[in-house]
C-alpha cells in the first residue's frame, strides 16, 4: 500500500478547509428561531400553508431567514414542527453551534420523537442522527447518533457506487466458482466470511442496544434500524442470500 498516494487531492488539509468553509455560521439565527419555551405541540398540529417568496432574497448561505423559507417550502403541507426541526439542524451544522438551536432540537426529540421518527423523510432522519452525534446531551446519545449516521452514510456510499453496475440493489452479484480471486480488500483486511460471519449481526445488535437504552434517541434509532432490517435493497439485505442459516448460534 502506497501511503504517499492521496485519494483526495490535497489530503485532509483540503478536506478540512472545505468543511470549515461550509460551517460558516448563519447571520442572526435568532431572527428565525422561536423562544426556547415555544409550544411544540401547537407546531406539530399546525400545517405549513403559506411559504414566503425567496425570489427577492439574495442567494446567501448565511441568511437564516432565507434558509427558514426554503425549509418551509420543502415541508409545505407538513407540520410546522418539521421545518423547525430542519432549521435547528441547519443552524447546528455551522460553527460555533447556537445553544438555542441545540436546546430546541433536544426538546423536539424528547417531546415528539415518535412523531418525527414516523413522519420525517429518511434524509432528515439521517440528519437528525448526525446532529445527535455532534450535539447529543449525553455520551450515549452521541455514540448512538454517530453509529446510525455512519451506518446510513456508508450504505449510501456503497450502494450508490454499486448502482453504476445497473443491477437492482435487491439482487446480489452472481457467485463465480473457480479461478483466481480478485484483489485483496483495502488495508490488507481479511475478507468477511459471507456464509458464516457475524460482523453484520453484531454491528446491528450493538446499534440496537444503544437505540433501546437511550430514551431520547430510541424513536429515531428504532425506526432507522427497522428500515435496515426490512429493506432488501441494501448490503445488509443482499448478503442474506449467502447466509448458511443452519449454522446460526441461537444459544
Amino acid at each position: 500500500m502506497d501511503l504517499d498516494q492521496e485519494n483526495y487531492p490535497g489530503g485532509f488539509f483540503t478536506l478540512m478547509r472545505r468543511l470549515e468553509k461550509r460551517e460558516r455560521p448563519f447571520d442572526n439565527p435568532l431572527a428565525a428561531l422561536p423562544p426556547a419555551d415555544c409550544d411544540l405541540t401547537a407546531l406539530l398540529e399546525q400545517r405549513i400553508s403559506e411559504v414566503p417568496d425567496t425570489s427577492d432574497m439574495a442567494e446567501d448561505r448565511c441568511n437564516a431567514l432565507r434558509k427558514q423559507a426554503l425549509l418551509r417550502a420543502e415541508f409545505s403541507g407538513q407540520p410546522e414542527l418539521w421545518a423547525l426541526h430542519a432549521l435547528c439542524i441547519a443552524i447546528l451544522r455551522r460553527q460555533p453551534p447556537h445553544p438555542l438551536a441545540r436546546q430546541l432540537f433536544l426538546r423536539i426529540w424528547t417531546e415528539h420523537g415518535k412523531d418525527l421518527a414516523a413522519g420525517l423523510p429518511v434524509r432528515w432522519l439521517i440528519a437528525a442522527a448526525t446532529t445527535f452525534a455532534d450535539h447529543g446531551e449525553t455520551i450515549d446519545q452521541r455514540l448512538g447518533g454517530q453509529g446510525l449516521m455512519l451506518l446510513f452514510d456508508l450504505i449510501k456510499l456503497h450502494d450508490s457506487e454499486r448502482r453504476e453496475s445497473r443491477r437492482k440493489n435487491s439482487v446480489g452479484f452472481p457467485r463465480q466458482r473457480g479461478g483466481p480471486k480478485p484483489d485483496d480488500l483495502a488495508f490488507g483486511m481479511v475478507p468477511y466470511a459471507l456464509e458464516r460471519g457475524d460482523l453484520d449481526m453484531n454491528l446491528l445488535a450493538r446499534l440496537w442496544r444503544h437505540a433501546e437504552n437511550v430514551a431520547v434517541l430510541r424513536p429515531l434509532g428504532v425506526q432507522m434500524l427497522r428500515m435496515v432490517m426490512s429493506d432488501p435493497r441494501s448490503i445488509f439485505g443482499r448478503i442474506q442470500r449467502y447466509k448458511n442459516r443452519t449454522d446460526r448460534d441461537d444459544g
